[in-house]
């Protein structure tokens, strides 16, 4: 059984299962260099399948995620992929499109009706790609969310539960011994109710997680009451009532934050205690787990605590996949296609900065990086999910607070948003999926990746997963420095690097010193190349 994942949604994606491992995994907007991109996948499925050397004909499934109320992206795929990611949740295009894909999906005749009218276009786009043959599977939004949690626990009494603004009909879903509860939306979905509150701050959606680092800088008790009131059980509209939304515009946005943060954290965590039995290993995917700290609220109760990489639709595709070929291995997700190193040296020779190959580029790296460098790393597979991970990152000490600075103008960054660190031991995730409590070492040596209040989101490193870069650690922490901070490979509004071509240009423009390419050593001036560190 080989079988492709599909998400044809925003954060569209494609996934290829073969031989019971996860071969490759990727998101349209890391090929087309548009942020969240939407509609079919097109590139992410050439490169999944050319990555796995496998054929269409030779794909015995297609997994497709999103079963109802998907009639008017499907049909008018063209429009919707070209049309701006950034959607307004509250704006009335977003609106009747939930409000047709929880009707249809409430309506099994319906659903039944929409997917006649549909498939044949998903057909004929698959047979674009020689996978006219495949068994066309549809896989429910939650379903496929609930199958990447599974992935993540190794525990087979462990809970799985996801959250998101709406799919399928469901707003979240809870499953244990067998027990699956469905919250249907519409409701009050914490997800959309965050996404809304995110829009009406001035942030795009997808920036939640801005709002997340805002609301340590505000007081709840200002908008608390009223954001309670449209999170109440029973509550009939996922959005904001108009005096909600004019009280929003006129409080200080950390207030705000800080309110819509409070009571999301109260309602999801009243959720848990309502459908989640005892204290069991817990898994969870979906949008609103992009909330890093939500799930320290949430791991504070259920310390047994995964979450999915890919948390939000941008999973799906993957989710999809899992759950018609079966569950398979998973560990850290270095998933994307890995650049060939013809393509590597040909993009390295005709950038016309000063460059050399070298063995060990870790060692120089680390050696830069002590000398004061900004360095990027990109080698091996990129990472699947929001987070760079190493293989596509930006790092440098993390107590040089000055030219964290300076990097943070350049990648034109908010500067109430913390810098991240990445270290070999103490407290974290290998996925940056959650808030810690920051340690003395980093508190005292490293203020910039620490929030205002004492948290860090630290990547733990997995040496197992990445030992070049255990070693990079390693050296720049036997010099006496406790963290570095590791930022995703970027500008602002950006996708995260994916090729090489993508690498130099993000380079030169960011202003970096060094690049690790991989086995190339790049510089933005040669002193910082070995034999020039005079």
């Amino acid at each position: 059984m080989i079988v492709l994942g599909l998400w044809d949604g925003h954060d569209a994606g494609a996934a290829l299962v073969a031989g019971g491992r996860l071969v490759c995994a990727i998101s349209e907007e890391r090929l087309s260099r548009v942020k969240r991109a939407s509609g079919f996948p097109t590139r992410a499925i050439r490169a999944v399948l050319d990555d796995a050397g496998v054929q269409g004909h030779e794909v015995t499934h297609v997994a497709l995620a999103g079963r109802a109320g998907r009639l008017p992206q499907r049909v008018l795929d063209s429009l919707y992929g070209s049309s701006s990611p950034d959607r307004d949740p509250l704006a009335w295009s977003s609106t009747v499109a939930r409000l047709l894909d929880n009707h249809v999906a409430k309506s099994p005749a319906l659903a039944s009706l929409e997917a006649a009218a549909w498939r044949p276009l998903v057909r004929s786009r698959l047979e674009a790609h020689g996978l006219g043959g495949a068994n066309l599977c549809l896989v429910d939004h939650h379903d496929a969310h609930a199958a990447t949690a599974g992935l993540v626990t190794t525990s087979e009494g462990a809970a799985l539960v996801t959250m998101d603004g709406y799919g399928d009909g469901d707003a979240a879903t809870f499953r244990q011994s067998g027990r699956v509860t469905r919250l249907r939306s519409p409701g009050a979905s914490l997800a959309l109710i965050y996404g809304a509150t995110t829009r009406l701050l001035g942030f795009r959606e997808g920036d939640e997680g801005k709002v997340t680092g805002l609301a340590a800088r505000g007081d709840p008790g200002r908008l608390g009451a009223a954001f309670r009131a449209v999170t109440a059980p029973g509550a009939c509209a996922p959005s904001l009532s108009p005096e909600l939304r004019a009280a929003i515009r006129s409080a200080p946005r950390e207030d705000v934050a800080a309110a819509v943060q409070t009571v999301v954290e109260e309602r999801a965590l009243e959720l848990f205690r309502q459908h989640v039995v005892g204290s069991p290993p817990l898994a969870v995917a979906g949008g609103l787990f992009a909330n890093v700290a939500l799930n320290q609220r949430i791991a504070q109760r259920y310390p047994a605590l995964s979450v999915f990489p890919a948390m939000g639709d941008a999973g799906l595709c993957v989710g999809a996949a899992v759950v018609v070929a079966g569950p398979v291995p998973f560990g850290v997700p270095f998933l994307g296609p890995e650049p060939a190193s013809s393509e590597v040296e040909a993009a390295v020779k005709a950038c016309g900065l000063p460059a050399v190959g070298v063995g060990r580029p870790e060692w120089h790296l680390a050696d830069a990086i002590l000398r004061g460098a900004t360095v990027a790393r990109v080698v091996g597979r990129s990472e699947f999910g929001p987070r760079a991970l190493g293989h596509r990152s930006i790092l440098m000490l993390a107590d040089d607070a000055s030219r964290l600075e300076t990097l943070n103008r350049a990648l034109a960054r908010d500067d109430f948003m913390p810098f991240a660190p990445i270290r070999r031991g103490g407290a974290g995730t290998a996925t940056m999926t959650q808030l810690f409590e920051a340690d003395a070492a980093l508190r005292e040596r490293c203020p910039a990746v620490v929030h205002v209040d004492g948290t860090v989101r630290t990547q733990r490193l997995d040496a197992a997963a990445d030992p070049a870069l255990a070693e990079l650690l390693q050296r720049t922490e036997a010099a006496g420095h406790p963290a570095l901070v590791n930022t995703s490979f970027n500008l602002h509004g950006e996708p995260i690097v994916e090729s090489a071509v993508d690498a130099l240009r993000t380079f030169e423009r960011a202003g970096l010193d060094l690049m690790q390419l991989s086995g190339w050593l790049v510089a933005r001036e040669a002193r910082w190349l070995p034999g020039n560190e005079g």
